[in-house]
C-alpha cells in the first residue's frame, strides 16, 4: 500500500525522533522544574537511533540491525513511558523493574530466533507483546492520576496508547496466523500500522506534556501577577481590579460597601531594631491572622510595605467597625513569637470608610479610608477610626493569662 511502505515509515520515525528529541531536551533545559522532559527527549533520540539501525537491514550485521535495533526501540518506548510517569509525579520504580525484565526476555528471544531458530514471526510476536503490555500499563497509570490541569491532554495521550494496544494485539493475531515472513521490509499493512502507532505516541506524548506544562506556566504566571509573594495574599494591582468590579456592583444594587486600611504600628522602628528578615516574618504572620478572621467573600490584599487593605462587600459602617476591632485584637494577641530573645508585642491601626448608593470612584473611597487611617495613627495607633474622623473604639480586651 503506497504511503505505508515500511522503509518510508522507518525513515519518518528517524526524522521525527531527532526533531522531538532535540525540542524536548531544549525544553527540559529551559524549564528544569518540569520533570520527565529529559527522559522524553532521550527516548525520542533513542527511537531515532533504533529505527535508523532497523532501516539499515541487509546493509549492516544482523546483530545490529535486528537485535540492537529492536532493543533500542523497546528501550526508547520504556524511557518515554518513564518520562510520562515522572511528569505526572508517579512512582515509576515498578515499571522500571518490569522494563528491565522484559528487555532481558526480549534479548534472549531475539538471539534465539535470529541465530538458533530463525523466525521473523516469533520476533514480531515477542516485541508486539511487550509493547502491548507497556501501552496498557501506562493507560492505567495515566487514568488513575486525577489532575485537572492535564485532564484534556491526558485523554489524548491515553487514546494514543490504547490505539497502540489494539494495533499490537492485532499484529500478534495476524502474525501468528500468517505465513512465515522472509523479509520484514516486505511485511503487510498491520506491521506498517505498528510503526504508525509509535509515531502517534511520540507526537501525542510530546505535545500533551508540552501543552500541559505551558498551561501550568500560564497559571503560575497568573498567580505571580496577582499574589504578593511574601504574604501570599492579593497584591495591590489585583486588588484594584477586583475592587472596581465590587464597587460597581454595590452601586448598581444600592448595597453598602466598606473598605478598611490596616497599617502595622511602629513598623520602621521594629525594622531598625530587629532587621528585615524578622519584619518579613511579622508581615507573613499578620496577613495570616487577618485572613483567618475574614468571611469567605471578603477581599484582603497587601497595600504597600506594612499596610494591608480589606474590601467588605455588603457591609455597613457599624459591621465594618466591629470587623476592624476583631482584626485589631487578632493582631494584638497573642504576642508574636518570631523573635529569638522573646515575644514581640505588635499592634495595628485601622481606617474605615463606607459607601452606599453614592457613585464615587473606588479611589475616592480608598482616599477616605486613608484619611481615617491617618487619624488613627496620629491618635497613638492600636485603634479604629471611621472616615468621619469619629473614634469608634471598643474597650481593649484584657490579655489572657
Amino acid at each position: 500500500m503506497e504511503g505505508l511502505d515500511i522503509r518510508t515509515l522507518i525513515f519518518t520515525n528517524v526524522l521525527l525522533g531527532l526533531f522531538l528529541g532535540s525540542g524536548s531536551l531544549l525544553f527540559a533545559r529551559i524549564h528544569p522544574f518540569f520533570l520527565g522532559f529529559k527522559a522524553l527527549g532521550y527516548s525520542y533520540l533513542l527511537f531515532s537511533f533504533g529505527f535508523a539501525l532497523l532501516g539499515l537491514r541487509h546493509y549492516i550485521p544482523d546483530f545490529i540491525s535486528i537485535i540492537i535495533a529492536n532493543l533500542a526501540i523497546v528501550a526508547a518506548f520504556s524511557l518515554l513511558i518513564m518520562g510520562v510517569l515522572k511528569f505526572l509525579k508517579h512512582d515509576n520504580s515498578a515499571f522500571k523493574k518490569m522494563a528491565i525484565f522484559m528487555l532481558l526476555i526480549m534479548l534472549v528471544a531475539f538471539v534465539y530466533f535470529t541465530y538458533f531458530y530463525v523466525n521473523i514471526n516469533a520476533r514480531i510476536i515477542t516485541i508486539s507483546t511487550i509493547m502491548a503490555i507497556f501501552s496498557l500499563f501506562v493507560c492505567v497509570k495515566v487514568l488513575t492520576k486525577h489532575n485537572n490541569l492535564i485532564a484534556t491532554y491526558s485523554r489524548v495521550l491515553v487514546f494514543s496508547f490504547l490505539f497502540a494496544v489494539v494495533v499490537f494485539l492485532l499484529r500478534i493475531y495476524f502474525t501468528f496466523h500468517e505465513a512465515t515472513l522472509n523479509n520484514f521490509m516486505d511485511a503487510g499493512i498491520i506491521h506498517a500500522f505498528s510503526l504508525i502507532a509509535l509515531l502517534l505516541i511520540s507526537i501525542t506524548s510530546c505535545f500533551a506534556l508540552t501543552l500541559s506544562a505551558s498551561r501550568q506556566l500560564t497559571n503560575k504566571l497568573a498567580i505571580q501577577v496577582t499574589i504578593d509573594p511574601l504574604t501570599t495574599i492579593y497584591n495591590r494591582r489585583a486588588f484594584d481590579e477586583l475592587a472596581l468590579n465590587v464597587v460597581s456592583r454595590a452601586q448598581r444594587e444600592n448595597k453598602p460597601l466598606s473598605v478598611i486600611l490596616i497599617d502595622v504600628d511602629y513598623f520602621k522602628q521594629i525594622n531598625e531594631k530587629f532587621g528585615h528578615q524578622l519584619c518579613n516574618k511579622l508581615l507573613r504572620e499578620c496577613s495570616a491572622r487577618l485572613k483567618g478572621c475574614l468571611r469567605q467573600y471578603d477581599i484582603l490584599a497587601r497595600y504597600e510595605d506594612e499596610a494591608f487593605v480589606l474590601l467588605l462587600p455588603d457591609t455597613n459602617a457599624e459591621t465594618a467597625i466591629l470587623i476592624a476591632e476583631k482584626l485589631r485584637y487578632s493582631v494584638l494577641y497573642p504576642e508574636f513569637n518570631i523573635h529569638k530573645d522573646g515575644r514581640l508585642n505588635v499592634s495595628a491601626s485601622f481606617g474605615v470608610a463606607t459607601n452606599k448608593g453614592e457613585h464615587i470612584h473606588w479611589l475616592q473611597l480608598l482616599s477616605l479610608a486613608e484619611q481615617a487611617l491617618f487619624h488613627a495613627k496620629n491618635s497613638g495607633g492600636n485603634g479604629v477610626k471611621l472616615h468621619s474622623a469619629s473614634v469608634h473604639r471598643l474597650p481593649t480586651p484584657e490579655k489572657h493569662q
